[in-house]
């Protein structure tokens, strides 16, 4: 019996982590014209350095967030947002560095991938 409660238990786990792991973001299947990934690096604007163990949000046209994706050790981002209308980046809170905002321009149709490349300047 404390088999079938260990299994329980852990499928229990795994399906709220497979639940929690979901994306804030609706986004169109792979393959759709309204989906396209964004990606790029952060950097110190005085160094050039990779920042990295920093969050990138997503904002929509409304000011709301609807996306974040972590910067990985190599100061690498990198998200699936809707295609062709009009966004903001936010770096809200990362130590020793302003907050940074950066609105970008209409990915135009047919872009399936587009680089943004974010900079950092420290306090």
């Amino acid at each position: 019996m404390p088999m079938r409660m260990w299994h329980s238990a852990f499928l229990a786990l795994l399906c709220f982590t497979l639940h929690a792991q979901r994306p804030h973001l609706a986004v169109s299947p792979e393959g759709s014209p309204e989906r396209l990934q964004i990606f790029g690096t952060v950097t110190d604007s005085i160094t050039g350095k990779p920042v990295y163990d920093c969050l990138v949000e997503y904002y929509d046209i409304d000011g709301q967030r609807l996306s974040i994706s972590s910067v990985n050790s190599d100061g690498i981002y990198s998200m699936f947002i809707p295609g062709h209308m009009p966004f903001e980046l936010r770096i809200e809170h990362e130590n020793g560095y302003y907050e940074m905002r950066r609105s970008a321009p209409v990915i135009p149709e047919g872009v399936a991938r587009f680089r943004f490349d974010l900079v950092l300047r420290p306090k």
